[in-house]
């Protein structure tokens, strides 16, 4: 009777010990000013520190103004600042972001972030896509031209990929966001708050220890 009081007790205990907000892995904010614009995320939860680069075209590297957000966690990120182009396709060199992440541990994920796109003089873009890479040298496009509302105001994007198994659990995946499309005279962009989350894979000790758990409780149940 004891050993089965233990071996229930450790079965219970991962679930007692899961961070908070566990299924957020990842939230760039890009700072809470211009002095101190970075592209160093804020919040990670993953085996190893992803990262973000961006550029091409008239790329601002002291950001933009941004907007308020509050990640899956409960975190709240004030307008600070964000990614700012101020002509996304200047010279044909169109603008571009990519993230690296370490998915290890992960699976169905969502990737979510907020845009503006400017509205009068010097339109900003209307469409952009979404590419992945799972480690193979090439990119799979998964969305494609999809329309921006371009009017000067912040929305909102989201992407589910669970459906995209090969994008789970793996040590190295890209995803790619470009081919922000020229349609007239294009001009400003901004892109804040990208946060990525999933849902966490148990690690196989933790699964043997609710087996065990639970063999205990039907054993029991059976007596």
């Amino acid at each position: 009777m004891r050993i089965e009081r233990v071996l229930l007790c450790l079965a219970i205990l991962p679930a007692l010990v899961v961070p908070a907000g566990a299924s957020l892995m990842a939230v760039w904010d890009f700072g809470p000013d211009a002095t101190n614009y970075t592209l160093v995320l804020q919040y990670e939860y993953l085996v190893s520190m992803p990262a973000i680069t961006a550029g091409g075209a008239s790329y601002d590297t002291s950001g933009g103004n941004g907007t308020t957000f509050t990640d899956t966690a409960g975190n709240i990120h004030t307008a600070g600042q964000c990614l700012h182009w101020n002509d996304v396709s200047q010279s044909g060199n169109n603008a571009y972001i990519i993230l690296t992440v370490n998915t290890t541990g992960w699976k169905d994920m969502v990737i979510r972030w907020d845009y503006k796109s400017k509205n009068g003089t010097k339109m900003g873009p209307t469409s952009f896509d979404m590419d992945y890479e799972a480690g193979s040298g090439s990119w799979t496009n998964i969305v494609n031209n999809f329309a921006i509302t371009r009017d000067g105001a912040w929305h909102q994007f989201s992407y589910d990929l669970s459906s995209i198994d090969t994008v789970d659990n793996q040590s190295s995946i890209q995803f790619r966001i470009n081919d922000l499309d020229k349609n007239d005279l294009n001009g400003d962009y901004w892109q804040d708050n990208i946060q990525l989350t999933g849902t966490a894979i148990p690690e196989p000790f933790s699964a043997v220890l609710f087996a065990l758990g639970g063999a205990v409780l039907f054993r029991r149940h059976r007596q």
